[in-house]
């Protein structure tokens, strides 16, 4: 199972059902698709469909191990040995199947958004709602909207990799030299975020460079208007 087309077919023909049957399943959870939809999904290898929250719920499947083949495969992963924790969503909640509430303790959790490839420039779309809960870094304590989010692409190998979580504080005034979580946000809500190292900042630009392929280019703030501060990230064993 190299692809994630690959792994979508062979979890779906593990429960016995047909194409039309899981596009049913993943409408159900929040994301309206056709049985032609779930063919492409299977065909196409590595691309990360839009629906990849949803598609992961109606496997029984954690978004990371749908993504990367790392991790905890099932969605219930504990919190301990620094797994991901999977809150069973509450409902349709904005574009995503969303993680209920945060589990209580003395520290208050990260929250986790789910992306998959779907822009211009190597762009992930972000969920709209959280879809996981982490204990929280403590570089990110009194941060309120400190959040993680999971990296789709591989513009930025071998610095991050598909399946790591960034932790991200999108308070934090970024420099030169920093990496950082670039946001356009669309009249209709849906996120769009680039993962890139800022090289220079302008009233107008921001300029930043990717590894995969090793690029350096120039982004209008008037389209990305937000560079959220990435301070770390956690990595996920095969």
């Amino acid at each position: 199972m190299t692809t994630l087309g690959e792994r979508v077919k062979t979890e779906r023909r593990a429960k016995g059902w047909s194409q039309a049957e899981l596009a049913r399943r993943v409408t159900k959870a929040g994301y309206s698709i056709t049985q032609g939809g779930i063919a492409q999904i299977e065909r196409r290898g590595d691309t990360e469909p839009k629906s990849i929250v949803q598609l992961a719920q109606a496997l029984g499947l954690s978004v990371n191990w749908l993504q990367s083949i790392r991790g905890d495969k099932t969605a219930g992963v504990s919190a301990d040995d620094d797994q991901l924790s999977m809150i069973p969503s509450g409902g349709r909640r904005g574009r995503g199947a969303a993680a209920s509430s945060p589990p209580s303790g003395p520290r208050q959790p990260l929250q986790v958004f789910a992306s998959a490839q779907g822009g211009s420039e190597g762009a992930m779309i972000l969920s709209n709602e959280p879809v996981s809960w982490l204990p929280r870094d403590p570089r990110l304590e009194g941060v309120a909207d400190a959040y993680g989010c999971f990296v789709s692409g591989d513009s930025m190998e071998p610095a991050y990799e598909k399946g790591n979580i960034l932790l991200v504080n999108p308070t934090a005034r970024p420099e030169p030299g920093d990496d950082v979580v670039l946001m356009r946000e669309d009249k209709d809500g849906q996120r769009y975020v680039l993962i890139k190292r800022l090289v220079k900042i302008n009233q107008q630009s921001w300029t930043v460079k990717q590894y995969n392929p090793a690029k350096t280019f120039t982004l209008p703030r008037k389209e990305w208007s937000k560079a959220h501060l990435v301070i770390g990230k956690y990595n996920r064993a095969s």
